[in-house]
């Protein structure tokens, strides 16, 4: 038993961390916390970094500054996408007061139905994915990104 546990754990790590190009281009559609819609397509060519978040992850909300601070610097060259989870817990409106809290100019759909959540098969929180310029998935992080991890990851979807 307690080998399938360990086994379980180590899978689900490795999958939630895994690095390396798929075949799939990625192209998504959604609204963002406004309302005003959002097509993957329309930045077709353009390196994206997307992360998945809610307003009561600790985690989450840690990053914010790290994902502001990059984006004002690297605009031109990667977008940047935030994904808010609609938990259980946290309403629409927290949302939009951490976005103004943390003076975030960057681009944040509302996952309303959780449906891009399961089309990115995201399983834990805050999830970074880095598409390179043809929005094929370059690396997948789960957890906690610090500036250093982002930095490293956007340079290779970056040129």
């Amino acid at each position: 038993m307690l080998f399938k546990s360990s086994f379980l754990l180590i899978t689900v790590f490795l999958l939630s961390c895994s690095s390396g190009n798929t075949d799939n281009h990625i192209n998504f559609k959604g609204s963002d916390i406004n309302g005003i819609q959002f097509n993957s397509k329309e930045f077709a060519g353009t390196p994206m970094i997307i992360n998945f978040w809610y307003p009561s992850c600790p985690p989450c909300t840690k990053e914010i500054p790290t994902l502001v601070e990059f984006d004002k610097k690297n605009k031109q060259k990667i977008i940047m996408i935030g994904i808010i989870h609609n938990s259980l817990i946290d309403p629409k409106e927290d949302a939009i007061n951490m976005l103004k809290k943390f003076d975030v100019e960057y681009t944040n759909l509302y996952d309303k139905d959780n449906l891009l959540t399961e089309e990115f098969n995201v399983l834990g929180f805050p999830t970074t994915i880095f598409l390179d310029e043809n929005h094929k998935i370059s690396t997948k992080w789960t957890g906690f990104i610090d500036e250093n991890t982002l930095k490293k990851e956007s340079s290779k979807i970056s040129k």
